[in-house]
């Protein structure tokens, strides 16, 4: 029995990932979200997960159960907040060349995500504990 799961469109982290190349296994494309109107570009897997966990970061939600050490502050100071520019609905008709998914990360625990994630062309969705995971069910869903 296949289980249902359910994507807040209105979380304040709802993210539409666009693949738009695979080129030597390594994605790259688009990723948009409420706080701007245009995308934020990547170009690996690498870049995607920095960009999406600072974007975490800056919002403060999900919030991380573990911080990360560095040598330079991290921290956002207001003046880096957030502020919503559009609704879902605004961003989520855009789709990847190779594939469209729909983020949805609801923790961040253990220095990992957990969340849902939906294959928007493959229409299904998947729950995951792990980047790992994550990273697993977009390279099965794009091969």
């Amino acid at each position: 029995m296949e289980q249902s799961y359910q994507i807040s469109w209105y979380a304040p982290n709802f993210i539409n990932m666009c693949i738009d190349n695979i080129n030597d296994g390594e994605l790259s494309g688009r990723i948009y979200h409420c706080y701007s109107k245009e995308p934020w570009k990547f170009t690996n897997i690498l870049q995607l997960i920095e960009l999406a966990d600072d974007f975490f970061d800056r919002l403060e939600f999900p919030q991380a159960s573990t911080s990360a050490r560095s040598f330079t502050s991290t921290q956002f100071s207001g003046v880096d907040r957030l502020d919503k520019v559009q609704s879902p609905e605004d961003f989520i008709e855009n789709r990847g060349q190779k594939g469209t998914f729909f983020l949805n990360v609801r923790y961040r625990q253990n220095s990992s995500w957990q969340g849902i994630v939906r294959w928007i062309e493959g229409n299904s969705t998947q729950q995951f504990v792990s980047v790992l995971e994550l990273l697993k069910i977009l390279s099965n869903a794009l091969v």
